[in-house]
């Protein structure tokens, strides 16, 4: 068995696990002969002897604000005292109860299941917290909370100092400090080291974040203590970069300008960019749609959350492959082109594409003799269907490898948009496309990033990883000025 932990940092970050944990609680109750995947790899097995019933809770580290967690509490669902009382005088007082802030209800959802009841339908307005249509029960050492910084409804992405409106997480440096400083030392001491006990052959980590504010700080600092920790282990970054100056000038084919705000919301996109894409086998800069809910953005991007680790847990031998397999094969021998720049969902009727990268402005600084298009490193493409593909000898493209795994089956708590079929291919692409988003990025310190102490280091960074996706010959002498 190899197990893999996922650890969610962030209130989107965590609605997306727990639409993947969803998905993997339906494929627990699949009555066919022969079961399709193994749910020990992501989930943790619990035995009863006494009843012979197994329970699963997710192999999961969640971080959230403070109230971000919903209703939900630590302890809600785990075992009360072990301890006999012959007599109920004999049992400690329950203690003086002091509330903090007001009492989250209970939703809907969860009342239905504790009842066994049928479950209401979704919707943006019943979906605010992850903990609200969360199927699964977690660990109590599953929870790691910010101690000063609250969650808030209207801002659910940007935790609130203290709640007082006035301080937002929204810096990397903010994170960054954050977890060296109030939490390095407890949460490995603590909670990750009791998920590691439950762990037979760790093979690696999935890290699911966002990156546009403190959050990047945060989990970089913590992949980095992680990384130096585990250093064997495999580690996918999955990091959610929202809309900016770059994916506007895209969509509506304009000049790239920035003004304070969003020049802070790039320097951040940056630092946790090459801070993650370093430490990390493999990096997915995912795209989060301004126009959907964080219950929505679970929602779509389940499908290739889902669809990649899919391809861990399948029982068939033959088609199983490990995560140091997928990031060799993305890699193809460079172990410095880390960064995956199109994954889209290839179906009869549409595409649908994943990623940020694919959403970045294209300056293009080919000779002109040069080819245009991006040349493609490498190419994976997984089905999801019981279908077999053809064999990779008969596939001309020698940067495309096949993958089979089986289908897709997603939990009722996806929104209805987003419901896919079991049967689709993925089809994920490292390409050339990532030299001319770094030194975009490279253009942009040079421009707006004058006095901080990282500034050379920033640069250095991104210029050597745009230097590992150079194929041909380029005219660097258009500097990319003109586009801002």
């Amino acid at each position: 068995m190899h197990e893999v932990i996922t650890i969610s940092v962030s209130q989107r970050a965590n609605h997306l696990a727990t639409q993947f944990f969803n998905c993997r609680e339906t494929l627990l109750y699949d009555n066919t002969k022969d079961k399709v995947n193994d749910p020990k790899i992501f989930l943790n097995p619990t035995i009863d002897r006494i009843s012979k019933t197994v329970s699963y809770s997710p192999r999961a580290l969640l971080w959230d604000a403070k109230t971000g967690n919903g209703s939900l509490g630590s302890y809600q669902y785990s075992d009360g005292s072990d301890y006999y009382f012959k007599n109920d005088d004999d049992k400690p007082s329950d203690g003086d109860l002091i509330q903090t802030h007001p009492v989250i209800p209970k939703s809907d959802y969860q009342r239905a299941l504790d009842a066994g009841l049928p479950e209401p339908k979704l919707n943006n307005s019943n979906t605010k917290y992850w903990s609200d249509y969360a199927r699964l029960i977690y660990q109590p050492s599953s929870f790691n909370i910010l101690r000063d910084w609250y969650h808030d409804t209207d801002n659910p992405n940007r935790p609130d100092f203290k709640s007082l409106k006035d301080r937002r997480f929204d810096k990397f440096i903010i994170g960054e400090e954050e977890f060296k400083s109030n939490y390095l030392v407890d949460f490995f001491d603590t909670n990750l080291h009791h998920e590691l006990e439950q762990c037979d052959t760790l093979q690696g980590f999935n890290i699911i974040t966002d990156i546009d504010n403190g959050w990047g700080g945060f989990s970089s600092a913590l992949l980095v203590e992680l990384r130096n920790e585990l250093p064997k282990n495999t580690y996918f970054s999955w990091a959610f970069h929202e809309s900016d100056p770059y994916t506007v000038s895209y969509t509506r084919n304009t000049k790239v300008q920035f003004n304070k705000k969003t020049a802070e919301q790039i320097a951040n996109k940056i630092r946790a960019t090459t801070s993650l894409s370093q430490e990390s086998d493999l990096f997915f800069p995912v795209y989060s749609d301004p126009e959907y809910s964080n219950w929505e953005i679970g929602s779509l991007v389940c499908p290739l959350f889902d669809g990649l680790n899919s391809v861990l847990d399948g029982t068939d031998t033959e088609k199983r492959r490990n995560m140091q397999y997928l990031s060799e094969l993305i890699q193809n021998g460079d172990n410095n082109r880390k960064i995956i720049s199109s994954a889209n969902m290839i179906k009869k009727d549409r595409i649908i594409d994943y990623l940020y990268y694919s959403r970045f402005p294209t300056q293009s600084r080919k000779s002109s003799s040069a080819v245009s298009e991006f040349h493609v490193f490498s190419k994976c493409s997984i089905s999801r269907s019981n279908k077999e593909m053809k064999d990779s000898a008969e596939i001309k493209d020698v940067t495309n490898k096949q993958i089979n795994t089986y289908g897709y089956k997603f939990a009722d708590t996806v929104s209805d948009q987003f419901k896919e079929d079991s049967n689709y291919e993925l089809c994920l692409t490292s390409d050339e496309r990532c030299r001319n988003v770094f030194k975009e990025y490279g253009d942009f310190v040079s421009k707006y990033i004058k006095y901080d102490d990282d500034r050379e280091d920033m640069k250095n960074s991104l210029e050597n990883t745009a230097s590992a996706y150079e194929f041909g010959w380029y005219d660097d002498s258009d500097s990319g000025d003109d586009n801002y």
